[in-house]
């Protein structure tokens, strides 16, 4: 991987990739004040923080994180056509799905106190094959081609150089960064002032096919290119598109200790953020007034509160057991009463429950697995394991510790089964499954009952 830094002077713009990166102007030149933005074929997401509470603001955008600590302010910055932006202290976060793309623009407003610290990580760009409503997290863990890669644009003080809260970098996982912790890429070393409203737009490009290392990561600061690196192979599939936005604030005392801060116990933890707008073209900061002196922009939601646009919905059932007519072809336990009313379930002790070869389903992308269970007694890491022709090895779907004496329902597309015991290696997708089996940790008489179990093609 060939990544190389290029700063904000159109002298240093030395390969065409650069130059293309360093613009003059972008969407939002069109729109006064943001006037309309939203309507743009190119902007996938917009969020202004005029209209709604914070807890309507979390709805829509499909998860917030640490509630209590988010607010409405009234601090805005000078070139703002609205009245409120969002405020966060100490931690939180607000997650959201564009629809998937090959290239993400995400231009933000944020401002830190005066008296801020270092900060551990903070806004994210994410391409992730199997989207959930909440971020994954996955520091120390290599995300496989096919699956997961993404990029932080975040304040660094390079172990001290810099006072708090740093300069900016981005925080680069994919399959083929050399640590298991990810990689750094610094930009333009211009110290971030506390205090003060910027304008940062992060940049986020595929490689063009899975065999080539033609991805780009990019970040703008007040409309300057501060940061510009290329030859990524992100990705080893075309289907795993950029798709979640991230709008982290995180903090914890180790930023501190690693920067040497000889007075953290004085610094106050806040942020503020405004003005976010997610598209496939550069946008730019936000350009005069609204020409009709409009302050709201129509607020968009979660992609993934759509079915089917970023997720294919499930096809018909291609199996499916409930246990009222017998075992349905499982072996390890036994059918009892006990799921409710007059109807049966499956029981099975930590050995498991399996079946084989009572159906053969090609694992698509839309391939799901569904099932209930209840615990009745310790069900601690429950496992599903689908022994995988393809790939001569079990893939594994971590179901985790179950709830005793209530019904839990798991969900989850087959191709999202992997290898391994950390399950990075290879996916059950293209494979035919024709087995299934479930294991959980427990004592010799404890027991987990199986019902509605169904397969989706």
């Amino acid at each position: 991987m060939n990544g190389r830094t290029i700063y904000g002077l159109l002298s240093l713009l030395v390969t065409a990739g650069a130059a293309a990166a360093q613009v003059t102007s972008g969407i939002a030149a069109k729109y006064l004040g943001d006037e309309g933005i939203e309507n743009d074929p190119r902007v996938l997401f917009v969020e202004n923080f005029e209209t709604g509470t914070v807890e309507e603001i979390g709805a829509r955008w499909g998860h917030i994180y640490l509630r209590e600590n988010i607010s409405l302010s009234q601090d805005v910055h000078g070139g703002s056509p609205g009245e409120r932006s969002i405020h966060i202290r100490n931690n939180g976060h607000l997650f959201t799905h564009p629809q998937g793309v090959d290239t993400m623009y995400a231009r933000f407003y944020v401002k830190f106190h005066e008296k801020t610290g270092y900060i551990h990580h903070f806004v994210h760009l994410v391409a992730d094959r199997n989207p959930k409503p909440w971020p994954k997290g996955g520091a120390g863990e290599t995300p496989p081609g096919d699956e997961k890669f993404s990029t932080g644009i975040e304040p660094t003080g390079r172990w001290g150089k810099y006072p708090p809260p740093g300069v900016w970098n981005f925080y680069t996982y994919w399959h083929e960064m050399e640590t298991k912790w990810g990689s750094v890429y610094n930009g333009k070393q211009e110290v971030i002032e506390p205090g003060r409203w910027y304008c940062v737009e992060a940049m986020l490009k595929a490689n063009s096919s899975p065999e080539k290392a033609d991805g780009v990561q990019a970040f703008w600061v007040d409309g300057e290119l501060h940061g510009y690196f290329d030859g990524f192979r992100w990705r080893t599939t075309d289907k795993l598109k950029i798709n979640s936005f991230w709008l982290l604030y995180y903090c914890t005392d180790q930023p501190a200790r690693h920067n040497n801060d000889p007075n953290p116990e004085s610094r106050v933890m806040e942020v503020w953020f405004d003005d976010i707008v997610i598209a496939t073209e550069y946008i730019g900061p936000v350009q005069g007034r609204p020409a009709g002196g409009a302050k709201k922009a129509r607020p968009s939601h979660s992609a993934l509160l759509t079915p089917g646009v970023l997720v294919p919905e499930p096809g018909a059932a291609a199996f499916e057991a409930d246990f009222e007519a017998g075992d349905g072809g499982f072996s390890g336990g036994r059918v009892v009463e006990g799921a409710g009313g007059d109807s049966k379930a499956y029981s099975f002790g930590p050995k498991g429950a399996w079946i084989w070869n009572r159906f053969g389903v090609p694992v698509r992308e839309s391939t799901t697995v569904r099932m209930r269970l209840k615990a009745l007694g310790e069900a601690k890491q429950a496992i599903i394991l689908i022994w995988s022709k393809k790939n001569g090895d079990n893939c594994r779907y971590e179901i985790g510790s179950l709830p005793k004496d209530g019904w839990r329902t798991v969900e989850f597309r087959a191709m999202e089964a992997r290898t391994g015991w950390g399950m990075k290696g290879p996916s059950l997708e293209g494979d035919v499954m024709d087995n299934f089996k479930i294991i959980f940790e427990g004592g010799e008489d404890d027991r987990v009952l199986l019902d509605d179990f169904v397969i989706l093609e």
